[in-house]
């Protein structure tokens, strides 16, 4: 095969695995969408029927079953400890990243390590602490929980982020009068935005998704909504509301999805590539 050929080949096979990747990526989704519209009756077709009369009987029971306040704890849960994890964590990279402390490389490698352990060895610890302060159950209790476990993760990517900016800036910036906060937020801060993007993505997904310390701490006034999408599960003799569990996790995937597409150039950008 001549070497023109040998490259078209190889062209096609990339493509191929491409097409097979989003197939498998997709297809999970494009169920559970199609799912739920369909009706009880549809919903338990074996082989899936493509064809069917579309409902929003499920989308109306998920909403009277006082949906929005679950979603209510998810939105304030989720936005005050993605805030308040990068407002935190973003500076802690900038001081990592430019000033030079004595066991920082250390201290860096265990708060990494924080990020490794399984939280369910945190699950019981976490418990008996937020029961001594009295926040199990509360919107406090689980955005301080979150804010812990999203501060590895802002901390060790803006820290890559900030080593990448020239320290040359920082020291024109010194020349013109800027102090050490100066510089920071005038000037090494807007040249590292697509990482801030990137990290605030990232805690966005995993505090919105995140079900166990959820399960363990919420109680029963601060539920959030993957802890409440296992009620439609069933039980020992109750089967498995499937309409009903695939509108609300549509519910739940929405916003992850809108959020995902607004900023996606920017964390495209946070991991190598750039803004489109």
């Amino acid at each position: 095969m001549s070497p023109l050929g040998r490259r078209r080949a190889l062209e096609a096979l990339r493509l191929v695995v491409i097409a097979l990747a989003v197939v498998i990526a997709v297809l999970p989704l494009a169920w559970v969408v199609l799912a739920s519209f369909k009706g009880p009756a549809d919903v338990s077709q074996m082989p899936p029927r493509l064809l069917f009369t579309p409902t929003l009987d499920n989308y109306n029971r998920v909403l009277d079953a006082g949906f929005f306040a679950f979603f209510r704890n998810s939105v304030v849960i989720t936005v005050a400890a993605v805030a308040l994890s990068v407002a935190l964590g973003v500076p802690a990279a900038y001081g990592f990243s430019r000033l030079r402390v004595r066991g920082a490389r250390g201290l860096l490698l265990f708060v990494l390590a924080v990020r490794f352990v399984p939280y369910i060895v945190f699950a019981v610890p976490l418990f008996v602490i937020m029961v001594r302060l009295g926040l199990v159950g509360t919107h406090v209790g689980l955005t301080v929980v979150y804010i812990l476990v999203n501060l590895p993760l802002v901390v060790w990517l803006m820290k890559s982020f900030f080593d990448d900016v020239p320290t040359d800036i920082d020291d024109a910036a010194a020349v013109d009068g800027a102090n050490r906060v100066q510089s920071f937020a005038y000037i090494v801060l807007p040249s590292a935005l697509a990482g801030v993007a990137c990290v605030t993505i990232l805690s966005f997904i995993f505090t919105w998704n995140e079900y166990l310390l959820a399960l363990v701490l919420s109680g029963r006034a601060a539920q959030t909504l993957p802890v409440v999408l296992t009620r439609f599960l069933g039980g020992m003799e109750d089967p498995v509301r499937w309409g009903l569990l695939s509108a609300s996790s549509v519910v739940v995937l929405a916003p992850v999805v809108l959020v995902t597409l607004l900023v996606h150039r920017y964390v495209r950008a946070g991991f190598g590539g750039r803004p489109s």
